[in-house]
């Protein structure tokens, strides 16, 4: 035995059945390992077993919860071994003499090679161009009237700002700036003197945004884009104009650097200059010559990062720059990853080494996935992003639509729709069905400065009926037949209501096609429904001329609240009071219920409609529960639409297989009631509506701020 393998702590019995020899092309086994006690124990000690420290060391760095119970873990063909998570595995290290990409690892350098980031880039340039190639442009120009007006860059090399050309390819810089806000901005008073040939030197950038300039000479490129210096910050109608195509911005940049790591605009890029990072990389010899380490997927390390330190994975505006880009390079604590549409690589294992493998071991957390140029599923697409969004802090609560535009811009343009206030007027019957599917896991409340019907006007709204709008043709059927409302938009400083959605609409945002979900409007029926006989003698259109002190109220409402009101006509139901959940969900003998009613001790989100007698006639779900208390019936119920049959929507594990009503809770805004505002959604059985107070259904117009 030579020295060396001397120096190795022999495996403990349970590990030398691992058979660590094999480094690759083994079969998909569970192994265990015994209980956790075991594998700490025989970890410990001067000739403590190698696996069995590198099972402890593993488990205290990304799972240090367990503590007790059985260990074990799965050797997978496309990955090596997993611990728990997909992205979370031990791997060999073995770069040199491996014939498989599947759970090899190499060493990670203490500062990030640049040749690396360019083999990354030229192997995606190759091997995925349809797929990674950005299409159309972000300027404005005689050809396409899509685009910015004018796309201000940073020179790296002669280290000033321009204004750039059609066609200009540039790299783009996704990061926060914290508390530290940039001391060199563009501005309307310091355009001209930016755009200086060396005027950015010794102006006292923030670290990232300088590590971003020198990453981008480093590996060849030319032209970067910073919000800081790209947008002028003292001009409403270039920062707007930029926000508003925050899309093209990403989607149309050849890579973006992604600072994931940090806490503010200071934090740098981990790795790019010697002396930036501490390599935490731990490598262990589990068998004379065989080393393995630890590797971790690229969201579960962006979110891993220190305290305070992922503030990426936490920020509005950071969500959409991710998921918008075709590349993305990805700088954590610990390593770099390269994601893009086609595939995922990492400084520390050797998938690149096999290009054509598709990798999606590295692809951890759902937060990474791009949006797709052409979705499958525009609606759900949409309620995965908002769910993914509501949670992420903003420093202006007034930035909440705007810190989504780049996506609302992206689906909407594919879904051939406009967007109001957030939502998609295509389907607008569809985007006012929103609700918080996980109520009592934060603070609810009213957001100000956005309408009560958008997603935007609550703090939690953060799901919807578009989440189960899977089925084309079906749900194309239901915005047919089973809606009923022309819906009108009252807009700031705008004296007559307007349309939501018509054939004028129709032709502006293009025809839609069989896979579209929206409406398909004609010259007799804006919204393209089947005429419901029983509603023609009713009044659809607001008059604001008939009663001049109503338009008056509207009018001082709108310029106390300055956004959109819905303006409708609509039946409504008045509600006796309501009822806490309890866990008898029984309406009636017969009701059938088709899923398992919820423990007692499970989160309850829909509160009972009880009707006239006590009888059950429904559930709502509140937006904000503490603004309905100590609320004196009765309550106000606006019929939406039908449903025939009630699914599962609020993911409470209720569903009924009877047809119901889709129903918004309102409240009436002052002792006029003029101007009503939402509180809550939910469902009325329609055979139960016979049990409302009388009148029972009332044809009622309705302004909702």
């Amino acid at each position: 035995m030579n020295d060396q393998a001397a120096q190795i702590a022999p495996l403990c019995d349970v590990c030398q059945s691992l058979d660590l020899l094999s480094t690759n092309n083994r079969e998909p086994t569970t192994y265990e390992l015994g209980t956790w006690e075991d594998v700490k124990r025989k970890a410990n000690g001067h000739q403590g077993c190698p696996f069995c420290v590198l099972m402890r060391s593993f488990n205290d760095r990304f799972y240090h919860w367990y503590e007790t119970g059985e260990a074990s873990i799965n050797w997978k063909a496309k990955g090596g071994f997993f611990f728990n998570t997909a992205g979370d595995n031990m791997a060999f290290l073995n770069e040199d003499t491996t014939t498989s990409p599947y759970g090899c690892a190499r060493v990670v350098r203490s500062h990030v090679d640049p040749s690396l980031v360019k083999k990354w880039l030229n192997l995606c340039e190759v091997h995925h161009m349809e797929t990674c190639t950005p299409k159309g442009g972000v300027i404005k120009t005689q050809e396409s009237d899509v685009g910015v007006k004018v796309l201000y860059l940073i020179d790296t090399e002669d280290q000033c700002i321009i204004e750039a050309k059609p066609g200009t390819r540039y790299v783009a810089l996704s990061y926060v700036w914290g508390s530290v806000v940039p001391s060199v901005r563009l501005q309307r008073k310091n355009v001209v003197e930016l755009s200086t040939k060396g005027a950015l030197l010794g102006q006292g950038l923030t670290k990232t945004i300088n590590d971003a300039i020198d990453l981008v000479q480093l590996i060849g490129e030319r032209y970067l884009w910073v919000d800081a210096l790209c947008l002028i910050q003292d001009d409403d109608e270039n920062m707007l104009d930029g926000i508003s195509h925050m899309d093209l911005v990403y989607q149309c940049a050849m890579l973006t650097i992604v600072a994931a790591y940090g806490e503010d605009g200071n934090a740098g890029l981990p790795g790019l200059h010697p002396g930036s990072r501490d390599v935490n990389q731990e490598i262990i010899e589990v068998l004379p010559g065989i080393k393995m380490t630890s590797t971790t997927g690229v969201y579960n390390a962006m979110t891993r990062s220190s305290a305070g330190a992922n503030a990426h994975t936490t920020r509005g505006w950071t969500l959409q720059e991710l998921v918008l880009s075709h590349r993305a390079l990805i700088f954590t604590q610990d390593c770099i990853y390269f994601r893009c549409r086609g595939n995922c690589w990492s400084e520390d294992t050797i998938y690149d080494n096999f290009p054509s493998a598709l990798n999606d071991v590295l692809e951890s957390g759902s937060g990474i996935g791009f949006l797709s140029d052409n979705e499958p599923a525009l609606l759900p697409a949409f309620s995965s992003q908002l769910f993914r969004y509501v949670d992420r802090h903003l420093t202006k609560e007034s930035d909440t639509i705007h810190g989504l535009t780049g996506i609302l811009g992206f689906l909407s343009v594919q879904a051939k729709s406009g967007l109001l206030e957030g939502l998609f007027t295509a389907c607008f019957d569809i985007s006012l069905l929103c609700w918080d599917n996980l109520p009592g896991y934060r603070p609810t409340g009213r957001r100000e400065g956005f309408p009560s019907w958008s997603w935007a006007g609550w703090k939690t709204i953060k799901d919807g009926y578009g989440h189960f709008c899977y089925s084309t043709e079906e749900v194309n059927t239901w915005l047919q037949t089973m809606t009923y409302i022309v819906w009108y938009k009252r807009s700031p400083g705008q004296a007559s209501p307007e349309l939501v959605w018509d054939l004028e609409s129709q032709l502006k945002y293009g025809e839609p096609e069989e896979r579209h979900i929206a409406y398909r409007s004609s010259l007799n029926d804006p919204y393209g429904r089947i005429v419901d006989g029983s509603l023609q003698n009713f009044k659809t259109r607001p008059d604001d001329e008939e009663d001049g002190r109503r338009a008056e109220i509207i009018r001082e409402e709108m310029d106390k609240r300055n956004y959109h009101f819905l303006h409708f006509f609509a039946h409504t139901v008045l509600i006796p009071y309501f009822e806490m959940p309890l866990e008898d969900w029984d309406v009636d003998a017969d009701d059938e219920v088709a899923n398992s009613r919820p423990g007692a001790t499970e989160t309850r989100k829909v509160t009972k409609l009880i009707g006239a007698n006590g009888v059950i006639c429904g559930g709502v779900n509140f937006d904000d529960p503490k603004l309905m208390e100590g609320v004196p019936g009765p309550q106000e119920l606006v019929l939406l639409s039908k449903m025939d049959r009630w699914e599962d929507f609020f993911n409470d594990r209720i569903s009924f297989a009877r047809p119901i009503y889709w129903v918004m809770l309102i409240a009436w805004q002052g002792p006029e009631q003029v101007v009503a505002e939402r509180r809550g959604i939910g469902f009325l059985f329609r055979d139960r509506v016979e049990h409302v107070l009388r009148p029972g259904k009332v044809w009622k117009e309705i302004v909702l701020a």
